[in-house]
């Protein structure tokens, strides 16, 4: 485990410790609370994805310890017997439930879920130093909880990007090839038949490229580089976007695209921050509806963060955690909470956490509503084995008590693009007009970036008793998968989500 003191030290300087405690232990309701899970990590969690069972699937592989390193896995198989792997977490019992073996090393791969609620594992690692990508892919059935081997790819991705778009497919993009070349070609994954031909841009990318899919079907690329692109996947073609107006590059910077409205043409919004070493405060936001999408400032975070996480919340909000001013830099660690509102254009304090959260650092919405963060690990071989556990501030009344949340019954299983489906709920009449009902997909999370984050708000009316809610019709605002469902109240309380399938 990390050593803590000096970064306490480095914290106690700018900020007095007793206004810390108070604003991350007296005042819930304004900037929620930390706690540390009950068990810590017993594998390195560089690649996370949520299930649609609830559970975590973590994945390390060789977890970042090379294999001339003494207590490093030589090879495979990466599993118990060298700490290394593929396990389940369960949040309930904050402990894991089965650790995996696995026959090749799974190590900076791409991941997302499938539409099928099936994970999707692309690349790993050949060797370190120099790394070369592996071609060879896997699939985690939570059914029946194995890995089976996919389709191998052309050439290998290590540090790859994943996105599901509105058709079901998985493009793959990026990542370092079985020869250590840059792969600037882009591929699609479609269950059933594997890999299409490869579409090779003219340019070279950033490894773990930043991608969206907009509601125009279109892929937007935000860097970290200073140009920012589209893709369309019907034409395979690239085109220029904005350049930012921060300047420099964003390496280990963050980017998500903000919540999507009602409707089948919603505006789309993406907002990138941080990144660079020495890392940057500031935030950057780009209207990818207006007619001549720019860059805009938006409002600074508190510290300058590299490899930091930005998680989508229910209300609309945007958790900021974790980074350090310098990369791979316990010393200059942020241990202090941020929430994006997007309403306001502000940055507000999401309280004090206590473990740093740098280089290979993970955070993910649960279905609680609550936001599961871990992992660290700027020395290779060591990482950060605690969990903490946010719970935003929509969980507490102003005494510190738990806000009572809406109920949810009647839910389905499965809903279907432009149909309308109704929820039961005896608080239907403390429900609002609007941002009320949301759907924010199953997380996968690695290097600072939510591969397929995404929240949608739906169209609803309120019945007695009832909600009648308008699934969109455009498979490009809610691609094909599993989301987490979420009722607010009129104080934006969040429900406990249930889970259903877009198809």
């Amino acid at each position: 485990m990390l050593s803590r003191a000096p970064v306490r030290v480095g914290i106690v300087l700018a900020i007095p410790l007793e206004i810390l405690l108070g604003l991350a232990i007296c005042q819930p309701n304004v900037t929620g609370r930390w706690s540390t899970a009950l068990h810590p990590l017993p594998i390195n969690p560089v690649h996370v994805a949520l299930l649609a069972n609830g559970k975590i699937l973590v994945i390390a592989g060789s977890g970042s310890c090379p294999p001339w390193q003494s207590g490093c896995p030589s090879g495979p198989l990466y599993g118990p017997s060298n700490h290394s792997g593929a396990l389940l977490w369960d949040p309930g019992t904050e402990n894991y439930t089965q650790w995996f073996a696995l026959t090749w090393d799974m190590f900076c791969n791409g991941m997302v879920p499938l539409r099928d609620g099936r994970v999707f594992i692309d690349s790993g690692s050949i060797q370190y130093d120099p790394f070369l990508g592996e071609r060879r892919t896997s699939i985690f059935n939570p059914s029946t909880n194995t890995f089976t081997n996919g389709p191998t790819m052309a050439h290998g991705r290590w540090y790859p990007t994943l996105l599901t778009l509105g058709d079901g497919r998985v493009m793959a993009f990026s990542g370092f090839t079985e020869t250590g070349n840059t792969n600037n070609s882009v591929e699609f994954y479609t269950i059933g038949s594997g890999w299409s031909p490869q579409y090779v841009a003219s340019w070279t990318p950033d490894l773990y490229p930043h991608l969206h899919l907009l509601p125009s079907g279109k892929i937007f690329y935000s860097g970290a580089e200073t140009l920012s692109k589209k893709f369309d996947p019907s034409t395979k073609t690239w085109s220029d976007v904005a350049i930012t107006r921060f300047g420099n590059s964003r390496p280990y910077g963050t980017s998500v695209l903000l919540p999507l409205s009602p409707g089948d043409i919603p505006r789309a919004k993406v907002m990138i921050m941080g990144g660079n070493n020495p890392a940057t405060d500031t935030t950057e936001i780009i209207n990818l509806s207006a007619a001549t999408p720019t860059w805009v400032y938006g409002p600074n975070m508190s510290q300058a963060r590299v490899q930091l996480n930005a998680v989508l919340l229910p209300n609309g909000k945007v958790l900021i955690v974790g980074g350090s001013r310098n990369d791979e830099d316990v010393s200059t660690a942020s241990y202090r909470a941020e929430i994006y509102d997007p309403v306001r254009n502000a940055i507000t304090s999401a309280g004090v956490y206590s473990f740093p959260r740098l280089y290979h650092s993970v955070a993910l919405l649960l279905p609680d509503a609550t936001v599961w963060v871990a992992g660290s690990n700027p020395d290779r071989g060591v990482y950060t084995r605690q969990i903490e556990i946010y719970k935003p501030a929509y969980l507490f009344t102003s005494t510190g008590a738990a806000a009572s949340r809406p109920n949810l019954a009647n839910v389905p299983s499965i809903i279907s693009y432009g149909s309308t489906f109704t929820l039961a709920t005896p608080d239907a009449a403390n429900i609002p007009i609007q941002r009320g009902v949301v759907l924010v997909r199953n997380g996968a999370v690695t290097h600072a970036f939510g591969m397929d984050q995404r929240e949608v708000q739906l169209a609803y009316t309120v019945g007695t008793g009832s909600l009648i809610v308008k699934v969109p019709s455009n498979r490009n605002v809610l691609p094909p998968g599993y989301y987490m469902l979420f009722l607010l109240s009129r104080s934006g309380v969040p429900s406990i989500a249930k889970f259903l399938r877009v198809r």
